[in-house]
Formats: structure tokens, sequence, C-alpha cells
């Protein structure tokens, strides 16, 4: 349950109200967001949903400098990708709730 409600913190601390202006934002180049992604792989090393996404961002972002994928479809997978995560968190913290429900 802990690992549940870690990456439902997360996944929606991460998520911003002005979501459809930041579409364009290039995190790769956000070293704020670098400190919060290392904290976070330091502090949950057996979490392999958080450590995943994390290697997928590392993986974008070498491929979108490297110019062998663009921006756009390494956002959109992302993006997809870390809904999925999410999703698959919110699912099993229902799960457990109601298995646990008074």
């Amino acid at each position: 349950m802990k690992r549940i409600l870690i990456i439902c913190i997360f996944i929606i601390a991460t998520i911003n109200p002005s979501y459809a202006q930041d579409q364009e934002k290039n995190y790769c180049h956000d070293k704020e967001s670098w400190k919060e992604w290392d904290e976070l792989v330091q502090k949950y090393p057996h979490d392999m949903d958080i450590q995943m996404l994390h290697a997928v961002r590392i993986g974008f972002c070498k491929k979108i400098e490297a110019g062998t994928i663009d921006f756009e479809t390494a956002r959109d997978v992302f993006n997809h990708l870390h809904e999925s995560v999410y999703k698959k968190a919110k699912n099993e913290q229902t799960q457990w709730l109601k298995k646990n429900q008074l």
C-alpha cells in the first residue's frame, strides 16, 4: 500500500494544472526536475515503476539530444507510459482498499 500511495502522490504532484500549456516544455533541460527524479529513485530503489519511468526518461532525453527521436514523439510516449503507471497504481490502491475495507 505504501508503494501505491507513493506513486500516486508523486504522479499527482508532478501533474501541472496548466498541462496543456506545458505540452511543449522539454524537461530534459530542467535541473530541478532531474533533481526530483534522482531523489525519488534513490528513496525508492525497489519500486520498479518509478525506476522504469526514470530509465525511459533518461533514454528519451538522450535520443532527443542525438536527434534519433523527435521531442513530440518522446513526450507523447512518455506521457502515455506515465498515465499507464498512474492507472495501475490507482487500480492497485482501489483493490487494496476493497480488500481492507471495514
